[in-house]
């Protein structure tokens, strides 16, 4: 059990570094190509701060431990006073964290979703999907975040540690929920881009760099899948946060490495000229056939000229031309 601990803190250390590194990364690339912070890097600062929240919380219930114990753990333990205060301190850390959790994923989710709406801006159809997107993304957010308190009642059994508070502490309808939604929405922000990309006038392997790039979420979903309780002791506190920390990572992965791969190849001054000679689309595989110009419908060209279009503070330049 104490291999398994260390096994987890270690996990969780190494994942939130990597995650907090990918998010620190992006922010310092965004100052030295100075450019101004958009609402995109606003909000992977709060997800910074619900990292920084989340490794904490959980090396703490790790250390201390929390009451969702097996009967086995419970028939061979006999706690002392300070076994119970430092589980009960762990278990209100467990519930705290939950709702960090929640909104760290979710915000990275809505880091994506504001990628797409530079990328498709302009574009009557995509309007309303995004409109529906983003409530979509909210009521989620509410629906995770409210399941989270309702499967212990009296609410102060979520933290008793004697007597045994039954089998709510393990939180599973949470957890199924969570794992649900945090699913649905992955595949939802996977194929909202992909008639576009389809629909590009480029060749056939320049689109499925592009579908695979968009892919990438399909990390994300099969994390979730291995985090549901089906597999094994799905519900034990080791086994989430392992899978926890995981997923954390490739949340970060996914919302931020398509900045940071075309952050890493824009000039660092930028004025008409760096635009008209040098500008890259955020996303790394339009980074590539800008030159060409990229039709993503009948009336939206990717490009890198600079007359008559409107460009974006993260470099995505969209003109509106005839069909073609």
């Amino acid at each position: 059990m104490e291999e398994d601990l260390r096994k987890t803190i270690i996990m969780v250390a190494v994942c939130g570094f990597c995650s907090a590194l990918l998010m620190l990364a992006r922010l310092a690339m965004r100052k030295v190509r100075r450019q101004g912070f958009n609402l995109s890097d606003y909000l992977t600062m709060v997800a910074l701060a619900c990292l920084a929240s989340r490794t904490a919380f959980t090396t703490v219930v790790v250390l201390w431990g929390n009451n969702n114990l097996t009967a086995a753990d419970r028939a061979s333990k006999l706690f002392t006073a300070v076994e119970i205060y430092q589980r009960e301190v762990g278990s209100k850390l467990t519930l705290v964290n939950r709702i960090t959790y929640n909104t760290y994923i979710w915000i990275q989710k809505a880091v994506v979703l504001l990628l797409y709406r530079r990328m498709l801006d302009g574009l009557p159809q995509p309007h309303h999907i995004m409109n529906f997107y983003w409530a979509f993304l909210a009521v989620t957010y509410v629906v995770v975040q409210s399941v989270t308190f309702v499967e212990c009642h009296p609410f102060y059994l979520y933290w008793q540690v004697v007597p045994p508070p039954g089998k709510c502490q393990q939180a599973l309808v949470q957890l199924i929920v969570f794992v649900t939604l945090n699913i649905v929405t992955d595949i939802l922000l996977i194929i909202l881009p992909m008639p576009w990309l389809i629909r590009m006038k480029i060749s056939l392997k320049r689109r499925l760099s592009l579908v695979g790039l968009f892919s990438i979420g399909f990390l994300l979903i099969a994390v979730a899948i291995a985090r549901l309780p089906i597999y094994g002791n799905g519900t034990s506190q080791v086994n989430r946060n392992t899978w926890g920390s995981v997923e954390e990572f490739a949340a970060a992965f996914v919302a931020n490495v398509p900045t940071l791969f075309a952050l890493r190849h824009q000039p660092a001054t930028v004025d008409n000229t760096s635009f008209h000679n040098n500008r890259h689309s955020e996303m790394a595989g339009f980074r590539n056939i800008s030159e060409e110009g990229i039709t993503v419908t009948h009336c939206i060209e990717l490009r890198r000229d600079t007359i008559g279009n409107s460009k974006d503070p993260e470099g995505l330049e969209v003109v509106c031309v005839e069909q073609v």
